[in-house]
């Protein structure tokens, strides 16, 4: 297995490190991405509004679990879920290449509706957009790009919230870990 470590430095986020093992046997490859610095579990929120906005930055860890309600998808990270670098449009492409896998075994009404919501995954990227994109990452890995101040909203998960969400109970744990109070050692006799 080889692995490479490259470090980057991303505009109006900060540095991260991009990951990839390779399998020379078979070819397997997995990717990921991740911070150096610690960050906070956190919902990121935009509106998708203009064929421009397609270019936002987004960059999705592995624990993400990344979401578009008008489209009725949800990508939620598994145990080897990769971290990326990308943009709007390429999550849109993402998004459609799984549906067109799952589609290729579908019937009735389950094909009529994959095709309707790929039908307007394709209206989107290549002349309307009109959506919102949400990333919620309980390890704070993620971000959404974008050079306008105040187009991408962002707030702290809650702690419903994080139980809700996969990888979730990570962040709820280290919360734990961390001692709100000195610890106090015991009186020595």
């Amino acid at each position: 297995m080889l692995t490479s470590q490259t470090e980057y430095d991303v505009d109006h986020f900060g540095a991260v490190l991009l990951s990839v093992a390779t399998c020379q046997h078979c070819g397997y490859r997995h990717n990921d991405i991740m911070t150096l610095t610690n960050h906070q579990p956190l919902a990121l929120a935009v509106k998708i509004k203009s064929v421009e906005d397609l270019n936002l930055r987004v960059i999705k860890s592995g624990t993400a679990t990344l979401s578009i309600s008008e489209f009725k998808a949800t990508i939620t990270p598994g145990p080897y879920s990769e971290g990326y670098i990308s943009n709007v449009e390429g999550i849109l492409s993402k998004i459609e290449d799984a549906l067109t896998f799952m589609l290729s075994t579908a019937k009735g009404q389950r094909l009529k509706k994959g095709e309707m919501m790929l039908k307007k995954i394709r209206s989107a990227r290549d002349s309307s957009p009109k959506f919102t994109l949400v990333i919620k990452d309980p390890l704070g890995n993620s971000a959404i790009v974008s050079p306008k101040p105040g187009k991408v909203r962002k707030r702290s998960l809650t702690r419903r919230e994080l139980q809700k969400i996969r990888f979730g109970q990570y962040a709820v744990l280290q919360d734990a870990m961390q001692p709100s109070t000195p610890i106090q050692k015991p009186d020595s006799d």
